[in-house]
């Protein structure tokens, strides 16, 4: 397909043509152009009666299979007792030296090849050390020293209390820790080695071993100790390559030349180590060649997919290290696991979603307590909390939150909003900078009012640069002589007389104002959601969660409420009619929808950039593929008013019901609708007495007087049912009425 992109973009063919001809090959691995005409037909037609097509083909078939472009390998660095040039031919990639051969002409050459991964987990440790040292007190703490038998780090493993740590915290592998029953490191090593396409067969039988020892099989008594601590299961080369020298008297080298043949199945070098295997295995044990030979078999399925153990070894210490983090210094670690994700919104979000899920709250940003990065505040029995950082905060940047930070600890903390701007560079913390921490909250604990600091922020900037120019051309200010550059109250004041300052009268920004703000500036909203704003009927009527969709067979109606993000408009090739993508972030989580043509034509008005909507559409799955595709879009308020059926209310009679009542009771006079009443009255702990309402006296329950009963202190709990979700399967003819 690219040889024909490529030769068509060389001969000014339309891309459109140029795509239509490259689509008609067949998707099969490394196939060519010429198995392309025998097995395509619309490609060989295309071939026999279009002569450009027939131009493009042949001209491809002269240059299929050359080099097109060079790369450089990540991580793979070559290692020689004398300089590479001496060696081989030489070039360089974006400035770094690479060899121009690949890599497996390198190792030929008998030259070594390393692999050298970088980790950002790493550095998640080492910041979470940092952070235990300064919490703590403790300055001797380090990684290396923490004791490999902590019964809180297994807790944490076999609970499956696992996001954030290293390489155990995707779904399967924390339903495979909840399984196993975790007890050393080197049942960790294991789970990591295992857990691949291949190796992950073999799981059952590992857990069976673990569990009950009388179920063991080993591939020949001889494996007995090579085989112990992974009961009977070869998890790893250096078994396969120990299995070798046991059974047939391969020294190290030779059995490291085994594994290798055998994990790259090479068919001419297994057939020759075949031969010497079983010749080995007469000589030195007297073993069949026939039995020899189903050892070669089981040894060269495992070597197929067997994990190198000192990979999976280093990996297992770096899981148990992050583990043990997050069981014994918990505020420390997520404040360096968020630290590291600076950026990615998405990240971070998932982060604080588990912040929540282990008590540890997450704050604003403060300008007098975060640091550049996320910082970690201790609190009792390891429930403290994460202040935000600075530099967390789009707009802000590096370099203006270190400047704050390192201005904070030489000179103490600020003052006011006027103190920060005088002692601060305008130039490193500009009007921007500013803005953005005022809409976050930086200043709450100084200024509280945010509205009033955005408003009066060019004159108290105005103010304090004329201040400065003054002070540098040495005079004196009539401010500074009075005492006030603060527009506090001076002694001379009246009483009663009220001074300009940014603390003068003025509203503050609403609520979902400063969501808003808190979604654009820190990428989440933090200090609470705006689905908050409907009293919980928006987290009541989302009927799926993702964890449905992973069991999901077939076809299922779902409604869900949250907020949109992530709007793309796009329209359909064939026939040119818009349908869109986008994000629906509900309070708990976000799924990507789409909206296609049909659907779009009649909601697609109500799919706006923030807008908070009741999404109602079909999931469907397909081969594992699963797809949320919405069918009906409604703004959140009116729908959740229209599509609540039932609202049984539970009251305690010993507080103020009648309140409630008269309340419940003008309602139905003044706001009739389709809403049902239902009424409990809780009697006693467990006991609940149902005192039925006529269907007939039906309201309008709009959130907002939902929420208002809601908070009744006679209401001691609710419960709501929404109208039922449509067919997800409807048929396709509806049957003619007789």
């Amino acid at each position: 397909k690219m040889v024909v992109r490529d030769v068509a973009r060389v001969k000014d063919l339309p891309f459109a043509e140029a795509d239509r001809l490259a689509k008609m090959i067949p998707d099969d691995l490394n196939v060519t152009l010429e198995e392309s005409i025998e097995k395509s037909p619309d490609f060989r037609k295309e071939y026999e009666t279009n002569p450009i097509a027939r131009e493009i083909v042949d001209l491809g078939k002269v240059i299929e299979g050359m080099v097109r472009n060079v790369g450089t390998h990540a991580a793979g660095v070559i290692i020689a007792d004398r300089p590479l040039r001496e060696l081989v031919p030489l070039t360089t990639q974006d400035g770094v030296i690479t060899t121009q051969f690949p890599k497996d002409p390198v190792e030929q050459l008998g030259l070594l090849k390393m692999d050298f991964l970088g980790l950002k987990t790493l550095t998640v440790i080492f910041d979470a050390e940092k952070n235990v040292r300064r919490t703590t007190g403790n300055v001797n703490f380090r990684i290396e020293e923490i004791p490999f038998d902590d019964d809180s780090t297994f807790q944490l493993l076999n609970e499956a209390r696992t996001i954030g740590v290293f390489q155990l915290e995707s779904d399967g592998m924390r339903r495979l820790c909840r399984q196993m029953s975790i007890a050393n490191i080197d049942e960790i090593i294991a789970l990591i080695a295992l857990y691949r396409p291949g190796p992950m067969d073999w799981i059952p039988d590992y857990v069976r071993g673990k569990e009950d020892p009388s179920t063991i099989k080993f591939p020949h008594p001889l494996l007995e100790e090579v085989c112990r601590e992974t009961y009977g299961v070869m998890v790893y080369q250096e078994q396969v390559m120990e299995a070798a020298r046991v059974i047939a008297g391969y020294t190290l080298g030779g059995a490291d030349i085994l594994r290798r043949a055998m994990g790259k199945k090479k068919p001419e070098e297994m057939a020759k180590q075949r031969k010497i295997f079983v010749a080995g295995a007469k000589e030195k044990n007297d073993i069949p060649s026939e039995k020899a030979n189903k050892i070669f078999d089981v040894l060269e399925k495992f070597a197929g997919y067997g994990f190198n153990k000192s990979h999976s070894a280093a990996y297992g210490i770096i899981s148990y290290q992050t583990a043990y983090l997050k069981a014994n210094y918990p505020v420390e670690f997520m404040a360096a696991a968020l630290s590291s994700e600076l950026g990615n919104a998405d990240k971070v979000s998932h982060f604080i979603a588990e912040c929540s899920r282990m008590g540890i709250e997450v704050l604003g940003p403060d300008l007098n307590e975060s640091h550049e990065d996320f910082t970690a505040i201790p609190g009792e029995n390891n429930k403290g909390s994460i202040r935000f950082g600075l530099a967390a905060v789009k707009g802000v940047g590096d370099a203006a939150a270190g400047t704050i930070v390192t201005e904070r600890e030489h000179r103490g903390n600020y003052a006011s909003f006027i103190d920060l701007v005088e002692r601060l560079d305008p130039k490193a913390v500009n009007k921007r900078v500013l803005e953005c921490l005022v809409k976050t909250g930086a200043f709450d604990s100084l200024d509280g009012n945010r509205a009033i600091l955005l408003a009066d922020m060019d004159r108290a900037l105005g103010e304090v640069a004329l201040l400065q120019k003054d002070l540098a051309a040495g005079q004196e200010n009539f401010f500074e002589v009075m005492g006030d550059v603060s527009g506090e109250p001076t002694e001379n004041s009246s009483p009663g007389e009220e001074q300009a300052s940014p603390r003068s009268n003025g509203s503050e920004v609403e609520p979902l104002e400063k969501l808003r703000y808190e979604k654009e500036l820190l990428g989440f909203y933090l200090s609470g959601h705006p689905v908050d704003a409907f009293h919980g009927l928006g987290e009541a009527i989302c009927d799926i969660h993702p964890e449905d969709l992973e069991t999901l067979d077939g076809r299922r109606s779902f409604r869900l409420c949250g907020v949109v993000s992530d709007f793309n408009k796009r329209f359909t090739r064939r026939d040119n009619r818009p349908w869109a993508r986008f994000n629906l972030e509900t309070k708990d989580f976000n799924v990507s929808l789409n909206m296609f043509s049909e659907a779009f034509e009649k909601h697609g008005a109500t799919l706006r950039e923030g807008e908070a909507l009741v999404v109602q559409g079909v999931a469907s799955s397909s081969n594992g593929d699963v797809r949320l595709s919405a069918t009906q879009a409604w703004v959140a308020e009116v729908a959740l008013s229209r599509l609540l059926k039932e609202v049984g209310w539970v009251v305690d009679p010993s507080k103020d019901i009648d309140g409630f009542l008269q309340n419940l009771r003008r309602l139905m006079e003044v706001k009739p609708g389709e809403t049902v009443m239902r009424l409990g009255l809780r009697v006693a702990p467990g006991e609940i007495l149902v005192a039925e309402i006529p269907d007939s006296l039906r309201i309008e329950l709009a959130p907002r007087i939902y929420g208002e009963l809601r908070s009744c202190p006679a209401v001691v709990g609710a419960h709501v049912a929404f109208k039922p979700l449509p067919d997800p399967n409807p048929p396709r003819y509806a049957k003619k009425p007789s």
